[in-house]
């Protein structure tokens, strides 16, 4: 499962959860010795998942930091992530459509975001929603977060390059990021990488780069062009807009 980016979360009392791609749970209950559903039908999807991680054409970007940041995805259990409930509450996404780029195990978000008047929600995540079709459209807005802070520069510029693609003249990106404190602060640093950090998580290991407000606008204005600029932070995470 470890190998195919499925995430595993262990209860005290042997029982665990898989999160599978798709937004897909698989329960497994020590007590019972039995699945939520049938073992079969999952060991075939979880081949499924292993063909299509090897397959470069299935994504629009191909890395093994890409398919490891399923392994440090953030199960959002009782609300959305704090950026999008900002720009849901200051009425910033109202009659747009949104594509929500790096969805991860965000449950919450789609209903949000239509709850607070988005015309239409899109998802896409190369682990959890991994349909490159919806990246052919255009859209009034796309958010991106806390993607780009988990991925090294090559992986960063093909997402920079996804967000100029998908977002029609006159639409807004959205972009968060961690701060530098966090980054620091809260995981075993392995070692430097490029501009960022290897770091462990759990038995995961990957990337992790951590921003400043005035690094984070330096460099969407350098991969984009356009405008950049600060929206909000959440303590030292940053929340940024970007305009073509």
């Amino acid at each position: 499962m470890i190998k195919a980016g499925w995430v595993v979360t262990r209860d005290r009392n042997g029982s665990f959860t898989v999160y599978g791609s798709g937004m897909q749970e698989y329960r497994y209950d020590s007590r019972t010795e039995s699945w939520s559903e049938d073992l079969h039908t999952i060991e075939l999807l979880l081949e499924q998942d292993l063909e299509v991680n090897a397959s470069v054409k299935s994504y629009p970007w191909k890395s093994p930091f890409v398919i490891s940041s399923r392994l440090t995805a953030l199960n959002h259990t009782k609300q959305t992530s704090q950026p999008v409930r900002y720009l849901c509450q200051e009425g910033l996404v109202s009659e747009k459509t949104v594509l929500h780029l790096g969805t991860g195990m965000d449950r919450f978000a789609g209903d949000a975001l239509i709850k607070a008047g988005c015309r239409n929600v899109t998802d896409y995540d190369p682990n959890f929603c991994p349909d490159p079709s919806v990246l052919d459209r255009q859209y009034d807005i796309v958010m991106a977060h806390y993607v780009v802070n988990i991925l090294p520069p090559e992986d960063r510029r093909q997402v920079y390059r996804l967000i100029a693609k998908t977002l029609r003249d006159g639409g807004n990106s959205y972009l968060t990021v961690q701060g530098l404190w966090p980054v620091e602060h809260k995981y075993e640093i392995i070692r430097r990488i490029e501009d960022g950090y290897l770091i462990r998580t759990g038995y995961n290991t990957t990337f992790r780069k951590g921003y400043s407000s005035e690094e984070l606008l330096k460099e969407i204005k350098s991969e984009l062009g356009g405008t950049a600029r600060l929206i909000t932070t959440f303590y030292s995470n940053t929340l940024a807009s970007w305009t073509k």
